[in-house]
């Protein structure tokens, strides 16, 4: 292989792969790297996090170094989870789902856009929507959608609504990541019928308006006895793409219970995306997902399909700060809101 090809397949694959990075600032050489090895994600965790004006300088130097289709994403349910504290605060996901009010949910989803959209964040990893399961409550279930399928289904749906009209796109979570004992996955031992009428409501709703959803590493033996969700080409292709008929983005863990890298397999598995939140693991996996496609078993044929999805989300949802012109009314929103999820 010579060394312009090689050098194009990482590239390609620098499409494919979100990563994280340190610290409060990009320097001149992380900016070329990124921009050397076609990275166009970023997501951004607590500790990129300082004040309105750094996050504003950051989140620029972000979009020149990834380009014009640049999405820079937050996780609000990381650990620690990553929302500027200066914004207006949202009330808790469960409580705005238990209060049951979706004008409210829908009010409170567009603010929390416009809060970040102001900042140059296009691209936010929430909501959260998965239900009470066999693995047991995931750490952080304040920040989900509720228990009761229906009901976390509606009100997710009218809060990602609100949030995707002001320009962010929204992520719908079908897992809040967990590992069982000893590293091992976490695995939902419900009946496929079980599943479809309680567990995957609300994901199925969600695929009908989110731009993204989110996998994680975890086994659902109804669906596949040998995989977990983010590496199952019966769950990312087949439930998600073929029954459900999803055409936004695929987002997954590029790294695995263990520690490994998986964003080439997760990306055969059917994702468009992997997500390796330390930066010090980008390289190796921009080195697994270039092997895959220098040897076939990531064809370039799926990766254009990829792609095309991934540049229709930058599209629709461009990343750009800007004036927070309605903080002042987003502050009376959000702390209604508050008030009457108490």
């Amino acid at each position: 292989m010579s060394a312009t090809i090689a050098t194009d397949l990482r590239r390609l694959a620098g499409q494919l792969l979100m990563t994280g990075m340190p610290g409060t600032e990009l320097d001149a050489a992380g900016a070329q790297w990124l921009q050397a090895n076609g990275v166009r994600a970023v997501c951004l965790r607590a500790a990129n996090l300082r004040d309105a004006a750094q996050l504003a300088r950051l989140s620029t130097d972000l979009r020149r170094a990834l380009g014009p289709q640049a999405l820079i994403a937050i996780d609000p349910a990381g650990i620690p989870p990553a929302y500027p504290a200066w914004l207006p605060q949202p009330p808790g996901a469960m409580d705005l789902c238990a209060h049951g009010d979706a004008e409210l949910a829908n009010g409170t989803g567009a603010a929390t856009a416009r809060g970040l959209r102001a900042l140059g964040i296009n691209w936010l990893l929430a909501p959260l929507i998965n239900l009470v399961t066999g693995a047991g409550q995931a750490p952080g279930a304040a920040q989900a959608f509720g228990g009761d399928p229906e009901q976390a289904a509606a009100m997710a749906q009218a809060w990602t609504a609100g949030c995707q009209a002001e320009g962010v796109a929204c992520c719908a979570r079908l897992y809040l990541p967990q590992h069982g004992a000893g590293g091992q996955l976490p695995s939902v031992g419900k009946t496929r019928s079980q599943l479809e009428e309680h567990d995957f409501v609300p994901f199925r709703q969600a695929a009908t308006q989110t731009a993204s959803m989110m996998s994680a590493h975890v086994v659902y033996p109804a669906l596949d006895a040998h995989q977990p969700a983010s590496l199952s080409h019966a769950v990312m292709h087949g439930l998600l793409r073929q029954q459900w008929g999803y055409g936004g983005v695929l987002l997954t863990p590029g790294i695995d219970a263990q520690g490994g890298h998986v964003g080439a397999r997760a990306l055969a598995a059917g994702a468009d995306m992997a997500l390796l939140a330390d930066a010090t693991q980008l390289p190796a996996a921009l080195d697994d997902v270039s092997a895959a496609l220098a040897s076939g078993a990531l064809p370039l044929q799926a990766v254009g399909t990829r792609l095309q999805r991934l540049a229709a989300m930058a599209a629709r949802y461009p990343a750009g700060a800007g004036v927070y012109a309605q903080e002042a009314a987003d502050r009376i929103i959000m702390a209604e809101a508050r008030r009457r999820c108490q």
